[in-house]
């Protein structure tokens, strides 16, 4: 006599079981995987600031150890990546060392560079110590392992006062148009003046009562921006 033997299939509380398993799994695994992609632009960014921090150096040996200018006022036009400028660029100027406009792109930031000087730079250089009027020596710089040149920078309008549409200089007091961000988990990558780039933890502004999405920063404690070591 052959018995028959049937299948049991899964009833609804098993079904549900399996679906609030998958839900909790996901639920620990998705932050994990954003903390990693994350991490991975955290180190491509990283990586850009050490090119900009190499092609520092060599500026400086190109130029008798001064600091790049903010922005240099030209004679007569040039063309540059396609576009006609009025203007020599910080960013133009170290080009030439790093040989990638890729380097002034930051993969969290949103923003393509494409070569003009009016376009979405991720970067900025510290205005106190490249203002376009003169030209700043090296050894002038009382701490240039503290000090910073560049940051990761980024604005919230369409053009500044100074009419351009780009963050490619930073000051302090930060104000909602300019500011570092807080774009790698809550922090930002920083260039010093002797070369080194580091990550900092960006706190915001307690004070900053706008309305929006913006989320204005303050500087990173221990980091100075004059010359003298001041702030």
């Amino acid at each position: 006599m052959t018995l028959l033997h049937t299948r049991r299939g899964f009833t609804l509380i098993e079904l549900l079981v399996v679906i609030a398993i998958i839900a909790i799994l996901a639920a620990i695994l998705f932050p994990v995987f954003a903390r990693a992609r994350e991490n991975a632009r955290k180190t491509t960014c990283m990586s850009n600031c050490k090119q900009m921090g190499n092609a520092l150096m060599m500026y400086y040996q190109d130029y008798d150890e001064l600091l790049p200018r903010r922005q240099i006022e030209l004679p007569a036009p040039f063309t540059y990546n396609g576009y006609n400028h009025s203007k020599l660029l910080w960013y133009m100027a170290l080009e030439p060392y790093h040989k990638s406009t890729g380097v002034m792109n930051c993969p969290s930031s949103g923003k393509v560079w494409k070569g003009n000087y009016s376009g979405d730079t991720a970067y900025g250089i510290n205005t106190h110590l490249s203002l376009a009027a003169g030209d700043m020596p090296l050894a002038k710089i009382e701490y240039p392992a503290d000090t910073l040149i560049i940051a990761e920078a980024d604005w919230t309008r369409s053009t500044d006062d100074y009419g351009y549409s780009n963050s490619y200089f930073l000051s302090i007091p930060f104000h909602v148009s300019r500011f570092i961000p807080q774009r790698h988990m809550e922090g930002a990558n920083i260039v010093f003046v002797d070369g080194h780039a580091k990550w900092y933890k960006i706190p915001l502004d307690p004070s900053y009562t706008g309305s929006g999405s913006v989320k204005l920063t303050m500087p990173p404690p221990g980091v100075k921006w004059y010359a003298d070591g001041s702030k």
